[in-house]
This record gives C-alpha cells, sequence and structure tokens, in this order.
C-alpha cells in the first residue's frame, strides 16, 4: 500500500509539472483505469477537429462515440455522447461547435464501442431483440476511453 501510494504522489507531480496530455492520460489511466489513449483537438474556423491514433480490429467492436463536457478532470461529470460513428474513424469533426457553443472551456473525450456478446451468440435467448437501436443500448459498453483533449471556445 505504502508502495503505491508513493507511486501515485510521483505520478501525481510529474502529471502538475507538465501540461502534456500523454501524461496526464497515463496518470488518469493509472489513477482510474479509465483512459486508455490519447487524444488532440483544435479548433479551425466554426470547427472543433478532434483526432487519435488507436484502432481496433477485434470481431466485437462497433465503432466510436465522441462525448463532450464543461468539466475537468471528474470521470463522473455529465459528458454529454454527440456523436455515434461505425467503423474505425482517426478523426472527427464537431461541426459548427465555435458558434453554438457558449464560450467557454470544453473537454472532449472517444470511447470506443464493443458488443456485449461476440456475434454468433447475439441471439433471442441472450436478450437481443434485432432491433439495431435497441440492441445497441441494451447489449453494448465501452471498451477503451481517452483522456480528454481540451479546447477554449472564445
Amino acid at each position: 500500500m505504502k508502495y503505491i501510494k508513493s507511486i501515485t504522489v510521483i505520478l501525481l507531480l510529474l502529471y502538475s509539472l507538465t501540461g502534456c496530455s500523454y501524461v496526464s492520460d497515463y496518470v488518469e489511466g493509472q489513477i482510474t483505469n479509465r483512459a486508455s489513449f490519447s487524444i488532440d483537438a483544435e479548433i479551425s474556423g466554426n470547427n472543433v477537429i478532434l483526432s487519435w491514433s488507436e484502432t481496433d480490429y477485434s470481431d466485437d467492436f462497433i465503432g466510436v462515440e465522441i462525448y463532450r463536457s464543461e468539466y475537468e478532470n471528474d470521470e463522473y461529470a455529465p459528458y454529454i455522447m454527440i456523436q455515434k460513428i461505425s467503423g474505425n474513424p482517426k478523426s472527427y469533426t464537431d461541426s459548427g461547435a465555435v458558434t453554438i457553443l457558449d464560450s467557454g472551456v470544453y473537454f472532449y473525450r472517444v470511447g470506443f464501442i464493443h458488443w456485449d456478446d461476440p456475434l454468433e451468440d447475439q441471439t433471442a435467448e441472450n436478450g437481443y431483440t434485432g432491433n439495431a437501436t435497441t440492441d445497441y443500448n441494451d447489449k453494448t459498453h465501452i471498451s477503451k476511453v481517452s483522456g480528454y483533449a481540451k479546447v477554449y471556445i472564445p
């Protein structure tokens, strides 16, 4: 236990000495076991453009969800899902975000979504309905989530 506390203190010290998202994602991942990869965000015109290099080619992978929040460093903060994307994208453009959102700081995350069961087990006996929306909402989970990317909307 003392060893874990020492590592946590060292990681928090490293986190406070650098603004690098990779360090903060690592620290967050070690503490909360939630941040699996990093994303970048930039403003271009009226858009917020997110990018990441993480991919997933497993059989039960569905795609990604994009989340946005006004709260920093709180895994229980109310992130809203702003987009579901099928396949394996490596970027997303939040079109018009600069003009739609109020001025302030926003935090984005990307979640990798997987089916709860392999394709061959997605049957009525296992609770699947055959309705894509219902099954997506009831029979999927977030397998990986990025650390947050911060943007300031003027």
